[in-house]
């Protein structure tokens, strides 16, 4: 297949994306008008703002995970990756360093990681599930020996305003959002790292054979995934001014949710920030929606995933079958 036939998508790919765009936009509609029924408080301005404000990170991770998996990788472990982060930055306030060294501190520490994720995947050539599930294990157990099982907790409020703050008269955290994805919007459509991840992700033979360097791609978009990461530690650490023993445990499933949901294909070469923005609303949504009613927190992990399956079942019949041809 010639690299011009996979460096983007074509028109029908992106009519298709665009479906499961506009579907997965009247799901967040008509679930918002019952949940706006079902509370008086799901529309008010202060509910949604709190909404936002406490969506930024999955937000940033959502957008380096949707870049992964446009390579044909995945990334189980970047809960672990913003617990070990997050754990350097508060180390880092509790060692007394200045508010500029603890943020490249979680930066650093985040992307360096990523680079690990990425070094195994593609140097090794360990399937990006099961090498991401390893180093997730090894990043948890480092979160575990670190703070012996106890918060970090009693943090400054340096980096609150991150979460909290206003710019202008909208909050700090749409502007990260915002900064974030139009970054990434173009390295995808406008740079030839973007090109790379979408030949990558739909036949990575013949991307090699078009003079890709296949590994030095993949290891510098996990870096990527876990500067964002890194960045999501900081913002973790913004709002709540604690590290808490459990953290990390569920957004790695939901930045993959939101990515699929949005119309990314878990085979690579197919995905969309538009779309993964779209997933982390919609789960969002559902998370604050559910609270709101009354309803057990455990009826949104039965939501997503089921919607997740149906998802990837019906794109696994589409394309015939679970494999993708290389």
């Amino acid at each position: 297949m010639a690299l011009t036939e996979t460096a983007t998508p074509s028109w029908l790919q992106r009519l298709l994306h665009a479906k499961r765009e506009l579907v997965l936009l009247v799901a967040i509609v008509l679930i918002g008008g019952f949940f706006a029924l079902s509370s008086p408080y799901f529309l008010t301005v202060d509910n949604l703002t709190t909404t936002l404000r406490n969506s930024v990170d999955l937000a940033i991770i959502s957008a380096g995970m949707t870049l992964v998996i446009i390579s044909g990788s995945i990334d189980v472990s970047v809960g672990g990756v913003l617990a070990v982060a997050a754990i350097f930055v508060g180390r880092g306030f509790q060692w007394g360093l200045p508010a500029p060294a603890v943020v490249l501190l979680g930066l650093g520490v985040g992307t360096l990681l990523g680079l690990v994720n990425g070094t195994v995947v593609a140097k090794a050539k360990v399937p990006p599930i099961i090498a991401t599930l390893g180093t997730m294990y090894v990043f948890l157990a480092v979160l575990f020996l670190v703070i012996g099982g106890e918060w970090i907790s009693g943090l400054p409020d340096t980096l609150s305003p991150l979460v909290s703050g206003d710019f202008l008269g909208l909050p700090v955290p749409l502007y990260l959002i915002a900064g974030v994805y139009g970054v990434c919007y173009l390295l995808l459509r406008h740079h030839s790292f973007g090109r790379h991840l979408y030949a990558i992700g739909s036949n990575e033979h013949a991307a090699r054979l078009a003079g890709i360097a296949v590994d030095r791609v993949k290891m510098q978009v996990y870096a990527l995934l876990g500067f964002l990461a890194g960045s999501g530690a900081l913002i973790y650490v913004a709002r709540l001014r604690n590290v808490e023993v459990n953290i990390g445990t569920t957004i790695a499933l939901e930045a993959i949710a939101a990515v699929i949901l949005g119309g990314a294909n878990i085979r690579g070469g197919v995905g969309s920030l538009l779309g993964a923005l779209l997933g982390v609303l919609f789960i969002k949504m559902i998370q604050n929606g559910l609270v709101l009613i009354g309803v057990s927190s455990l009826w949104e992990t039965v939501v997503i995933g089921g919607l997740l399956i149906v998802v990837l079942t019906a794109d696994a019949l589409k394309h015939g079958g679970p494999q993708r041809a290389q």
